[in-house]
């Protein structure tokens, strides 16, 4: 009895190799961060903001604000 060698697809094969490689070299890293800490923005970004009255009331702008890549922002620590 004679062996025959396999025969596996060309595409079949190659999504195997590179299947295992990106398995092996694609981990996720996640980094949790303290809301307490202020945060620097990394990229521009839209976002509703409260705005603080006269009567110091907190109310929510009517319309998303544009906030620049640089910007500080910190978590209301009043929030929780």
């Amino acid at each position: 009895m004679s062996r025959r060698p396999l025969k596996t697809p060309l595409p079949t094969l190659l999504c195997v190799i590179a299947c295992s490689l990106l398995s092996a070299c694609a981990g996720v890293r996640v980094v949790t961060i303290p809301t307490t800490e202020p945060q620097q923005l990394a990229e521009p970004i839209k976002a509703y903001v409260y705005i603080q009255t006269a009567g110091g009331q907190r109310v929510r702008s009517k319309d998303r604000v544009q906030l620049y890549e640089g910007e500080w922002v910190l978590e209301d620590p009043n929030d929780k």
